[in-house]
């Protein structure tokens, strides 16, 4: 049950985030297409947004990964510290990896975006 506890946690986010980075850095896209890389209006306006916003958004998406491992570990770590019922536990375990997925989500589209706009300052 101990193991079951450190396996699922926001580091477990953190850990698909690198893990599909560094897919996406292995293989990016190649062409502009609507199934596979960093798909938004900025992004798919013409190859060379494309190429940045894929680079940019694999890069971040690594960095946040790193960041969710490291403070989720310490979260799960904190929360064996608390003598809470394990139902408890899990249920706070499920709404903090909403949280960190869908945060994480948010800073990488901001932050991606925020880039293509300072990179290539024309308008959509």
């Amino acid at each position: 049950m101990i193991f079951a506890n450190w396996i699922v946690g926001p580091h477990l986010i953190g850990l698909i985030f690198i893990i599909a980075g560094l897919i996406q850095k292995r293989y990016p896209p190649q062409e502009i297409n609507s199934l596979y890389g960093y798909r938004t209006s900025r992004s798919m306006k013409d190859k060379q947004n494309w190429d940045e916003g894929n680079r940019y958004s694999t890069r971040m998406m690594i960095k946040c990964g790193v960041v969710l491992v490291i403070t989720g570990a310490i979260l799960t770590a904190g929360m064996m510290l608390i003598p809470i019922s394990p139902e408890w536990r899990t249920g706070i375990k499920v709404i903090l990896m909403l949280l960190c997925a869908f945060g994480t989500v948010i800073v990488l589209f901001r932050s991606t975006e925020k880039h293509l706009k300072q990179q290539f300052s024309d308008t959509l």
